[in-house]
């Protein structure tokens, strides 16, 4: 649905890849920690339903999540598997596959029907009634259940069971239908039983193996509801679990389960007498472009109202300029977007990201701390053209003390030449729609490099879940994807540090270090005379600093005069050798998606944010 993936959904979306099958995740939101190697495409290209099926008790999208594999039979000839199915042999074509995890039932975790499948038929046509009768019922009970729908007294789909269109209902059609004899044994994709699931990290990986892998076992669903609260203490070392993750180079550390305790996440508080909103749904899914869909947004309406409150406020009271045009050479995300529709549906989206992570909706019209100032500026805050055009350029009077990354090759076409007049060594492709758009390469290149090349590319160029719609950053999506390939300045010298300054109106205010070195991500701050700040950032932090670099005051004056005019800008530099060069100029950290672990340097940060045009005083 959307979310960040964890190293559970990785490990097994990754076991595929390794088993040489084409990995697609279809998604509706956003998703975050998506593995090199998986394709995502919009799951609206599928189906888009006018509203969300949940379930009510476990708050989880199963019965969507149901319907839509049924859409996805019709349309395509795709295996469905889970994200939390774990292959281990790659599985062989066929009309029908699918298989037993107990001795009377089907599980639906593994599926492929034809679509001309009379049970496909009829499955679909069963859940497409928001209010199901079971198949199986008869008599007077039917008779009852049929007069209570008749009524409005039955059920609606969320308030029953959590499988109501799950694996019961499909094994009845394929029974009712005689296609349950090409139902898979046990052992072929359910190997691990449910209650026993603990034992993929409990247990050594030999023990494991011989208790559960057979010699047909092609996959191995671990039951995710039940497997993440088992794993939510850690990975037991030597466990089957363990040693898959290892084979992958999966770091738990690096995609961690979300922990939102027992009782869930704090409800948000959204203020009384929230206006109406002054488009419909299809209106702001349609100046998307289609990026949204209309599910999505119905989900999102208190934060869409929420939006408009603020909205109509800041141009009734003409906050941060929002009443005239900017500057000459200056773009805004306000203008960018163009009709009240997109600007409703960015903010509204930004605040869901916001409170998500800070359960509560921020102060736009008074902001204090750096996060709420960081949203204001992703809508109202000006933004050098030149920069947008080129976010690895910087102004002249810096061109002789930094070096900048050399594009060997640009092109908004997804397609490398057949030749390309590259010196060997080492390069980056990448992509200007997502920071994620990267890829590591060597030149010359070999026959399977370029088809990764290419099979990214193509992957990158067809995706229409732009940070624009998502996540506010406009500035990615103001003209044609590009794609370009350039050299790698830390090339030869793999341990360059990387020092990334937090330039808030125009004046160094925080110094980030990023390490990892065997104990999970670590980052360190600093301040401007690069004194150690205890305060943690987005990760944990670590007294055992790096030395002070000793270009450091230097890089410090570079990152000033590359921040200058904006109003914020976190900048990336490295050394390698005597060169200071640049990695990055982000207007964003991490999208402003997570939480700064620190309250106070929050509030620290945001007191720095004054002097400028969005907040002058």
């Amino acid at each position: 649905m959307e979310g960040s993936l964890s190293f559970l959904e990785q490990v097994c979306m990754l076991s595929f890849v390794e088993c040489g099958h084409r990995v697609v995740l279809f998604h509706y939101g956003q998703v975050e920690n998506v593995p090199s190697g998986i394709e995502l495409v919009s799951a609206n290209e599928i189906h888009e339903p006018d509203q969300f099926i949940m379930n009510n008790q476990f708050k989880t999208p199963v019965p969507q999540s149901d319907i839509f594999r049924l859409h996805l039979m019709k349309k395509t000839d795709f295996l469905w598997c889970d994200t939390d199915v774990l292959a281990i042999s790659p599985i062989p074509w066929a009309d029908h596959i699918f298989g037993y995890f107990n001795r009377d039932t089907i599980c639906n975790a593994v599926m492929r029907l034809p679509s001309d499948s009379p049970t496909l038929n009829a499955y679909s046509e069963y859940c497409q009634d928001p209010y199901p009768i079971r198949p199986w019922v008869e008599g007077e009970e039917r008779a009852e259940l049929e007069r209570q729908k008749r009524a409005g007294a039955l059920p609606h789909a969320s308030d029953q069971e959590h499988s109501v269109y799950g694996p019961g209902v499909m094994t009845w059609f394929l029974r009712h239908y005689d296609e349950l004899k090409h139902a898979s044994p046990i052992p072929v994709f359910y190997p691990l039983p449910f209650r026993r699931a603990g034992q993929a990290n409990d247990i050594h990986v030999r023990e494991f193996r011989n208790a559960y892998i057979k010699e047909e076992t092609l996959a191995v669903h671990l039951w995710g509801r039940r497997m993440r609260w088992w794993i939510a203490n850690g990975i037991k070392r030597h466990s089957f679990l363990d040693r898959r993750l290892r084979n992958l180079g999966i770091r738990p550390g690096d995609a961690p389960l979300p922990n939102h305790g027992r009782r869930g996440p704090t409800p948000i508080s959204f203020p009384p007498n929230l206006p109406s909103l002054h488009a419909t749904t299809e209106e702001i899914r349609d100046a998307t472009g289609g990026v949204m869909s209309v599910a999505l947004l119905s989900d999102r309406e208190d934060y869409l109202k929420a939006a408009q409150a603020d909205l109509d406020a800041i141009k009734a009271d003409n906050l941060y300029g929002v009443n005239t045009l900017p500057r000459d050479g200056f773009l805004r995300g306000w203008d960018h977007y163009g009709s009240d529709q997109a600007r409703l549906n960015a903010l509204g989206l930004s605040l869901y990201n916001f409170a998500d992570n800070y359960r509560y909706l921020p102060d736009l019209r008074a902001p204090t701390t750096f996060s709420e100032k960081l949203l204001v500026m992703k809508l109202f805050g000006e933004i050098p053209d030149t920069l947008i055009a080129d976010r690895n350029k910087g102004p002249a009077n810096v061109s002789e003390r930094l070096t900048f990354p050399d594009p060997v090759w640009q092109s908004p076409s997804p397609n490398l030449p057949d030749t390309l007049d590259v010196e060997p060594g080492l390069y980056w492709l990448r992509g200007t729609i997502s920071q994620a758009q990267k890829l590591a390469l060597s030149f010359p290149l070999d026959d399977a490099q370029r088809d990764d090349a290419h099979k990214y590319l193509a992957a990158w160029h067809k995706t229409k879940t732009s940070e624009g719609f998502w996540t506010g950053e406009w500035w990615r999506v103001t003209g044609q994807p590009r794609y370009f390939i350039e050299e790698d300045l830390a090339a030869g010298d793999r341990q360059t540090g990387e020092w990334q300054f937090w330039v808030i109106a125009g004046r160094v205010q925080l110094v980030q270090v990023d390490r990892d070195r065997g104990r999970g991500r670590i980052q360190m701050l600093h301040d401007r005379e690069y004194n150690y700040v205890a305060d943690e950032l987005f990760f944990q932090t670590s007294s055992t600093v790096e030395p002070r670099p000793e270009r450091f005051d230097e890089m410090v004056g570079i990152a000033e005069t590359l921040g200058q005019n904006l109003e914020f800008a976190r900048i990336s530099l490295f050394l390698v050798r005597d060169r200071i060069c640049l990695r990055d100029i982000t207007l964003s950290p991490i999208s402003g998606k997570l939480k700064i672990r620190s309250d106070t340097l929050d509030q620290r940060l945001g007191r720095t944010w004054t002097g400028t045009r969005l907040f002058p005083g």
